[in-house]
């Protein structure tokens, strides 16, 4: 990795998202994802839609945690960016969620917000399905 994307880490670790609007960001994206996973934390970035667009994907993904995001954590988040039109371009699910058309201006402040909505307590549980799984896995080897 060149000086400028171990700066963009640096800056990721310090402020919980990663803001991957460079040109080819997919490495960038892979290790800021080993160590969210590695921190059991909810990963966060942002990235142009293409790559002279004004507007920014911002996506969150609860993969990387043993958490998924409770009904009143899908909800908060829904609410985050909803201002008119926008909630068309918003996708939650409980594992992860993603604005698809933000103004570049706009997507690191709602980068921001939706770490800090899905690290509050109220807002996710365990996830009990993968858990439940990987015993079933274990007791049939």
């Amino acid at each position: 990795m060149n000086g400028r994307e171990r700066t963009r880490l640096r800056k990721a670790r310090e402020n919980g998202y990663l803001n991957a609007c460079c040109g080819l960001n997919r490495a960038l994206v892979h290790a800021y994802g080993l160590w969210c996973w590695r921190l059991k934390i909810p990963m966060v970035w942002v990235e142009r839609r293409t790559r002279y667009s004004r507007y920014a994907r911002v996506q969150l993904e609860m993969f990387t945690s043993a958490n998924r995001l409770a009904a009143e954590g899908q909800a908060l988040i829904k609410a985050i960016c909803a201002p008119g039109n926008a909630a068309t371009w918003t996708r939650v699910s409980p594992h992860t969620a993603c604005w698809d058309r933000v103004a570049m201006r706009n997507a690191t402040e709602l980068a921001h917000a939706v770490f800090r909505a899905a690290i509050r307590p109220q807002n996710y549980e365990k996830n009990e399905d993968r858990v439940d799984s990987m015993l079933a896995l274990r007791s049939c080897a």
